[in-house]
């Protein structure tokens, strides 16, 4: 058996260990409410189709899935604008519309999915690095008509102002890239990845006339009542991903806010998602789905407390179809369909922490198919692979291949990392059942992620180099960690000895330092209100074994309905 990559050291600290919650009632029908008591209205934009520059492949399923989320939810006023419907004057258009239908009170959801741009600012000294943020439309390209078919940054402030001035309060979510650096560098070996940024360009005609002037508010600073969130920060390209269980690629971003507008960011289940809470569910999605190649960048207005704010309340509600001129079929939800009095207090509450939908995890074997290629295209090269975890696909290198086997190097690669080093074709298996544990992992861990990161960065990281495991939010909670090595081999981490003090600290370092094998390492955290004696043996006879499938059945059989999984991608190389 290979070395243990990891050698973990003296944890900081630990938790409190709690007594066992009792399982949660099935999941009730939820509607979403603006606690202000106004309505909740949204403009979603996807674009894949570009005439001009590189396609993309994820952004309209984003707001697909941004607007279907709303729909369900109880939201009927969504606009969506796919392709070639988000021309420049359709945007603006439905954006006025929708400044008119506002009223005080109301929350404004806007989310543009596509390519983004900087290019040097209109108006002098708006941006301190000279640069302003462009989103690009289906028709734009470099020429003088072209230029027309884009939006600028300031614009979206300027409507964003209108909103405002209404009394209402606006959450911008741009699921797009404006930079050009990486988090992590792409093995050479793989796919070409799909980055939501085009190449740099210069307007020597711009045609674009913008909506506002040079006295009106321009930058996010100008403005009282925004929260934003961005795909990444300006310097950073943003990746489209795979999301597990689901074709194609997609915006992480995007499929984070949706399952957060779900009710996945209420962490507490107290029946109200905070803007803390926001944050930081979709900041930990975000990290978790794309590898570690991703962190989102949040700002809030003055006017909005990023600690206490109360944004949704999730609350019982009934959706029917209702008639509606926007683009596509609306729903209307009723907080109240109580039939009595004596039933109306109840129906428009917030739901109690003890009826909050709290669903015990369900885990098995996935009808998707792990989807494996030989770098030289050669299937001939790759064994009969039986695996009991997972169905196997063989594909062509370009066919969006999971994995991608290199003959010469041995090398297993996977969405631009090596992932294991030197293995061999009989061992390919377990590396195979690794994927489909991984992306059941990331599954669980996107429905209640606990706060999990790798300092000091995200970067590949080398022999002996020390690195640290941090954990947030855990006071009052039970902690495992363990980690998935490339190869498929188990190792437990926390707790060991007498790693399981009780403590009321509200986080937990973990020193640990490289050690081969080299490739990834999925470190996972569970959190839970008590703690999982019988997980922690199951883990620890699993320990410096090759089991990830029976990793994942001994999560089925023993995590309770409170845990919180955090499931983060560690890359090393010799």
């Amino acid at each position: 058996m290979s070395a243990i990559r990891l050698a973990a050291l003296t944890a900081v600290c630990a938790v409190t260990l709690m007594t066992k919650a009792a399982v949660a009632n099935p999941t009730p029908p939820l509607y979403l409410k603006n606690p202000d008591g106004g309505a909740i209205r949204a403009l979603v934009i996807g674009i894949d189709a570009y005439q001009h520059v590189r396609p993309l492949k994820g952004s309209v399923a984003d707001a697909r899935d941004i607007e279907g989320a709303l729909r369900t939810m109880g939201t009927s006023d969504v606009v969506t604008l796919i392709d070639g419907q988000a021309t420049r004057a359709n945007i603006l258009k439905s954006i006025s519309d929708l400044v008119q239908r506002t009223r005080a009170n109301d929350e404004i959801i806007l989310s543009i999915a596509g390519h983004g741009a900087q290019e040097p600012e209109t108006i002098k000294g708006s941006e301190p690095d000279g640069m302003q943020d462009v989103f690009l439309l289906p028709g734009f390209q470099a020429t003088a008509e072209g230029s027309q078919q884009r939006i600028l940054g300031a614009e979206f402030n300027h409507f964003i102002r209108q909103f405002e001035l209404k009394g209402a309060k606006v959450v911008f979510v741009a699921d797009t890239c404006h930079g050009g650096g990486m988090a992590r560098e792409v093995d050479p070996r793989a796919a070409e990845m799909s980055y939501r940024q085009v190449p740099t360009y210069t307007l020597t005609v711009d045609k674009l006339v913008p909506v506002q002037s040079a006295s009106e508010p321009v930058t996010d600073l100008d403005l009282d009542h925004t929260i934003f969130l961005a795909a990444v920060d300006r310097n950073t390209k943003a990746p489209e991903v795979k999301i597990p269980a689901i074709e194609g690629l997609r915006g992480a971003l995007s499929y984070a806010v949706a399952r957060a507008l779900e009710g996945g960011a209420d962490a507490d289940r107290d029946g109200r998602i905070t803007l803390k809470e926001l944050f930081s569910n979709v900041r930990q999605v975000v990290y978790q789905l794309s590898d570690q190649r991703q962190n989102i960048v949040t700002k809030t207005s003055p006017g909005r407390a990023a600690n206490s704010e109360v944004m949704f309340q999730l609350t019982r509600g009934l959706s029917l179809p209702a008639q509606s001129s926007s683009p596509a079929p609306q729903q209307v939800a009723l907080a109240n369909p109580a039939p009595d009095k004596s039933q109306d207090k109840a129906q428009d509450k917030a739901i109690a922490p003890s009826s909050m939908p709290n669903p015990e995890p369900v885990i098995s074997r996935s009808s998707t198919p792990v989807r494996l290629a030989a770098l030289d295209g050669n299937s001939k090269s790759l064994p009969a692979i039986n695996s009991r975890e997972a169905l196997v696909e063989i594909v062509l290198p370009l066919d969006n291949p999971d994995l991608i086997w290199d003959p010469k190097s041995r090398d297993v690669i996977s969405w631009g990392d090596v992932i294991a080093y030197k293995v061999d074709a009989r061992d390919l298996v377990t590396v195979v059942d690794r994927t489909a544990a991984i992306r059941e992992l990331k599954r669980i861990a996107t429905k209640s992620p606990q706060s999990v990161r790798i300092a000091p960065d995200d970067a590949q990281h080398h022999n002996d180099e020390p690195v640290q495991i941090e954990l947030n939010d855990v006071a009052g909670r039970s902690v495992i960690l363990f980690d998935i090595s490339g190869d498929g081999t188990i190792q437990m981490l926390y707790p060991i000895g007498s790693d399981a003090a009780p403590t009321q600290s509200g986080s937990l370092r973990l020193p640990l330092r490289v050690r081969e094998p080299f490739g990834a390492e999925q470190i996972v955290a569970i959190s839970t209100t008590q703690r999982l004696v019988d997980l922690e043996q199951a883990l620890l006879q699993l320990n410096r074994r090759r089991a990830p499938g029976q990793m994942i059945k001994v999560m089925a059989k023993y995590l309770p309905p409170d845990a919180r999984v955090g499931s983060i991608g560690m890359f090393t190389a010799p």
